[in-house]
């Protein structure tokens, strides 16, 4: 009886899996390495703001199945360059993840969605709402190759 139960669990868990989406879409959605692009959608708002093609290594956090870090770096000559560490938390309203950032020039919502093998996200400055990056990811495979980190980078 125990092995058919199993079989029934494994069934539905491989057929979410099949159709892109983790058990209770969570950690195992976006846990792993993510490549892509960063674009700047509005100027006017964040003048400062720069198109970039960035690497995301997203990590689980222990003891804390709803959160996740994320290790952003941008490609420059070919190189990773750091940019930065945030936690973001799973939102289960909207299904995506989500993370607010404030440091004196900027306070922005940072919002990350999973669908398979891609992520697409936004940056959203605060108070205004106003969408200022689009993020465009796919999840990276280790057959790919490896873009080496620049001096001082985490790798």
């Amino acid at each position: 009886m125990h092995c058919c139960r199993r079989l029934v669990v494994a069934f539905f868990m491989a057929a979410q899996l099949a159709g892109g989406e983790a058990p209770g879409g969570t950690i195992d959605e976006i846990v792993g390495t993510w490549r892509g692009s960063s674009v700047c959608v509005d100027r006017q708002a964040a003048p400062a703001c720069t198109d970039e093609q960035v690497v995301y290594e997203i990590r689980g956090r222990p003891g804390k199945p709803h959160m996740v870090t994320v290790n952003a770096d941008k490609i420059v000559d070919g190189k990773r360059v750091p940019m930065g560490v945030l936690d973001f938390t799973h939102e289960a309203k909207s299904s995506s993840w989500i993370t607010e950032f404030d440091n004196p020039r900027v306070h922005a919502l940072w919002r990350l969605a999973v669908s398979g093998p891609t992520m697409t996200g936004t940056m959203m400055l605060l108070p205004s709402k106003v969408v200022v990056r689009r993020m465009d990811l796919r999840r990276s495979m280790k057959s790919e190759l490896y873009v080496h980190r620049a001096p001082g980078g985490r790798g």
